[in-house]
């Protein structure tokens, strides 16, 4: 049909058509070989159609767009005036995405190398949809050498797909029915929230964590969310090492998660996407066993204790978005790879994979000067915060560390809008789901995986909004 007939109004298609079947040639009614299907026939009512009055939406479209997703609203803000140190150095700039910064020369110098990225006829092909069996074989040995699970993976443990968020909702729509919920410790990450909510209408149940640590949960508190919630708990997810912490649990802590999600018929989902990035431990060499899901020697459950992990983060490829998901189960990986054509990656970027993690001496050397960085970064960035004044929850993993900003003495939302107009987007303690507490309130999540010019230049922004905040206070 051309456009402008299908851009007509419906009163004028309509007698259009009227007219085109009135100029029908009849049918002689001695053909009795012709049946002619009667609409009326067939329905039990005739149904009147009527003219739509602008687009209509789902349910669930309008649900999700009348919720107020902060981590958006805060990034949407900051493209808009995106600093840059040459063509806007007055723009905002961004500690609040959990991107690495710091190794930006070594990893395209490895992507951009012809052997790693050469673009094969093969590739221009559809590939297979959780991965190549040569990207997850990779994938498995990384894994193994750096997680030291006890049992070992391999490429039937391994579905690949674009970015941890699509998959965590793959496994919504597996593991889940829709309105089903699970626990979280909270605060939790707020993209889980739009992750598995948004797709597969599950929903999240917050766990308090103890007053006196905010990385212990006890079973009373896990026992407590789950006989309150209004919706069935199918499940726990945890983020581990945790966001917005930037810690990791310890391996009591993960144990009695999953000895909870066993005695309660549920399952475990862990997001280790910082999983390679336990800059305290890798570079100190104080490795504690039990500090990942995969390293128990025995799981309570492992047919029903599912892993996520990245390459985001690890190894700071954020645009290209690939996840991985991780699962002893067969039954699971299977329900999983059936309709993981959802969330299948370019072959091109498939092999460019395979040619970075091939290369196990470089793969480990960028692991650990990464971390390097991370932990040199994250001393310059405390002490700074300790010269101030500032508190902070002591970190030990990821780009980030939660920092109290109580001494501002503005509600949290005011002060992350003063931030914004000083030149600086740090994530508040909104954005994951924080109890609505003064304790729990006017926290912020700072990323700290920048080069040090930007870091200092962020936190000179940060104190001067806070002591203009605090002489405009004595003035008053």
């Amino acid at each position: 049909m051309p456009i402008a007939t299908a851009l007509e109004p419906i009163s004028v298609i309509s007698n259009k058509r009227n007219l085109e079947f009135n100029n029908f040639e009849k049918v002689p009614s001695h053909n009795r070989n012709l049946k002619v299907t009667s609409i009326q026939r067939n329905n039990k009512k005739a149904r009147i159609f009527k003219p739509l009055n602008g687009p209509k939406l789902s349910k669930r479209a309008l649900e999700i767009q009348n919720e107020e997703f902060l981590l958006s609203k805060g990034i949407i803000i900051v493209r808009n005036n995106k600093y840059h140190p040459e063509t806007n150095p007055n723009g905002i700039i961004n500690l609040g995405t959990a991107e690495n910064k710091l190794n930006n020369v070594e990893m395209l110098s490895k992507i951009n190398d012809p052997k790693v990225s050469t673009v094969t006829p093969e590739q221009l092909l559809y590939g297979p949809n959780p991965g190549s069996d040569r990207l997850r074989e990779e994938i498995a040995k990384l894994l193994n050498r750096h997680f030291n699970p006890k049992v070992l993976l391999s490429k039937e443990n391994i579905c690949v797909g674009n970015g941890c968020g699509p998959l965590l909702n793959l496994c919504g729509e597996v593991l889940f029915d829709a309105g089903d919920a699970f626990l979280v410790p909270g605060p939790f990450y707020g993209g889980f929230e739009a992750d598995i909510k948004y797709g597969a209408r599950v929903y999240p149940v917050p766990v308090q964590h103890e007053k006196d640590d905010c990385l212990k949960v006890s079973e009373e508190a896990l026992e407590e969310a789950l006989r309150n919630s209004s919706r069935p708990v199918k499940g726990i997810i945890i983020a581990n090492p945790n966001n917005p912490f930037g810690r990791c649990y310890s391996a009591e802590q993960l144990l009695l998660f999953c000895n909870f999600a066993k005695s309660h018929g549920l399952f475990v989902i862990c997001d280790e996407i910082y999983g390679l990035s336990t800059w305290n431990d890798i570079v100190t060499e104080n490795i504690e066993e039990g500090k990942t899901i995969e390293n128990y020697e025995y799981l309570p459950d492992p047919e029903n204790t599912h892993g996520l992990w990245g390459f985001s983060k690890d190894f700071c490829l954020n645009g290209l978005r690939i996840g991985v998901t991780i699962s002893y189960s067969k039954t699971v990986m299977a329900a999983i790879q059936k309709i993981c054509f959802l969330t299948c990656i370019p072959t091109n970027i498939d092999n460019i994979l395979v040619n970075i993690l091939s290369d196990e001496k470089w793969t480990d050397e960028f692991i650990l000067n990464n971390n390097r960085k991370l932990f040199k970064s994250y001393n310059h960035l405390t002490n700074s915060l300790n010269a101030h004044g500032i508190s902070y929850v002591k970190g030990d993993s990821g780009f980030f560390i939660y920092i109290d900003l109580h001494q501002a003495g503005l509600d949290e939302y005011d002060l992350w809008m003063k931030l914004l107009e000083g030149g600086l987007y740090i994530s508040p303690s909104q954005a994951f789901f924080s109890k609505d507490s003064y304790e729990e309130r006017n926290w912020f999540r700072i990323c700290f995986s920048v080069e040090q010019a930007e870091l200092d230049l962020s936190l000179d922004r940060l104190y001067k909004v806070l002591d203009t905040l605090k002489r405009n206070k004595q003035i008053n």
